[in-house]
C-alpha cells in the first residue's frame, strides 16, 4: 500500500488544537505547545495549513490546491498526501474519519 492510497479522499483533515501559528510573509511558523518544537512551513505548506483552519476532506484540499497552484491533479494529490502524512506523523495535523 502506498502513502497515496493509505488515506481515503473523504477523510477529514484538521489542525491539532494545541498549536500556535503565525504567518510570516508567505510562510508560517508553528509552535507545538505540547512538545515545545517549532516548525517553519514554506509557501505551499503554509497554504495547506491555511486551508485546514476548518476541517475539510482530503479531496476538497486537492481541489483548492489545484486552483491556487499550477499543478496537475496526480502530482497535487501525491504531494498533498505526503505532506499531510508527514504533518500527522509530527502530531500537527489530525486525520479523522471519513464524512
Amino acid at each position: 500500500m502506498t502513502i497515496a492510497t493509505s488515506i481515503e479522499d473523504t477523510a477529514l483533515i484538521s489542525r491539532k488544537p494545541t498549536l500556535i501559528a503565525a504567518d510570516v510573509a508567505d510562510e508560517a511558523i508553528l509552535l507545538d505547545v505540547d512538545s515545545g518544537y517549532f516548525f517553519q512551513l514554506n509557501k505551499t505548506a503554509a497554504r495547506i495549513w491555511s486551508l485546514v483552519e476548518e476541517p475539510r476532506t482530503l479531496s476538497d484540499l486537492y481541489a483548492q490546491l489545484e486552483k491556487v497552484f499550477a499543478v496537475d491533479a496526480a502530482t497535487c494529490r501525491r504531494e498533498a498526501v505526503e505532506f499531510v502524512v508527514q504533518m500527522r506523523d509530527r502530531g500537527l495535523l489530525v486525520i479523522g474519519d471519513s464524512v
